[in-house]
């Protein structure tokens, strides 16, 4: 975990060096990107994560806390609007191909130091993440199934699992109306260009496409996906 971390801030800071922070400034890059990445691990939101971190490291923290004239507390984590407005500075192709290289570089690095074989299953499912925010776009589809919001982000998942290790591998947010079809596609034409091979690729019955198990044949690989109680399919 913390060597994806690593990957993540390098990654991060290395696409923002047009927006260089001015030297007397109160965070450093890692500062924001510790707030997201922990919150997206505990699956709280920004502005909760924020605030427990800070919590933690003020509980920690020795000698006499400045305190200002309202009460507040001067503050040693980003609050979740800096959090915010430096996120909104990485754009959403730059957080695409940053997830894209943090993911790749754990792969690889479990190939050479041999925790999992190159010869693959692949997994894929849809993950829902619940949004309460105000946007109403493609981008945000409609739910039943979270607490609080009848909002979500919608992401076709792919994971890894070979050698007993089972390792996340691609997340791919879906927009109202787009095909799923030419993502899963192109995620393991991806997966193979960067050395793998396929055993089996497990699928739910909603994935069932006849040009997807052409291209898994056409890749090498397998399909595995439970039969809906049709009598064609029968």
């Amino acid at each position: 975990m913390m060597a994806f971390f690593k990957k993540f801030c390098d990654a991060i800071t290395s696409r923002m060096w047009m927006f260089k922070r001015a030297k007397n400034s109160r965070y450093d890059d890692v500062d924001f990107l510790k707030v997201f990445f922990f919150s997206e691990i505990i699956g709280r939101s920004i502005h909760d994560t924020s605030e427990m971190l800070n919590a933690h490291f003020l509980s920690h923290k020795k000698g006499r806390r400045k305190i200002f004239a309202d009460g507040r507390q001067k503050r040693i984590v980003p609050h979740q609007t800096e959090v915010n407005k430096y996120l909104r500075k990485i754009g959403f192709q730059k957080a695409r191909k940053v997830l894209r290289e943090c993911l790749d570089d754990q792969l690889k690095q479990a190939l050479n130091l041999g925790f999992i074989s190159r010869k693959v299953n692949i997994l894929i499912d849809f993950t829902e993440h619940p949004y309460y925010g105000k946007r109403e776009d493609n981008m945000i589809k409609g739910t039943s199934r979270q607490k609080g919001t009848k909002k979500m982000r919608h992401y076709p998942g792919f994971s890894l699992l070979s050698r007993g290790v089972h390792l996340y591998a691609g997340l791919e947010q879906v927009a109202t109306g787009r095909s799923k079809i030419p993502i899963i596609i192109e995620f393991l034409d991806h997966l193979l260009d960067i050395g793998f091979e396929l055993n089996y690729v497990l699928m739910d019955r909603e994935f069932y496409r006849a040009e997807i198990l052409d291209e898994i044949k056409g890749m090498r690989g397998n399909a595995l996906i439970p039969a809906k109680q049709y009598k064609m399919i029968k």
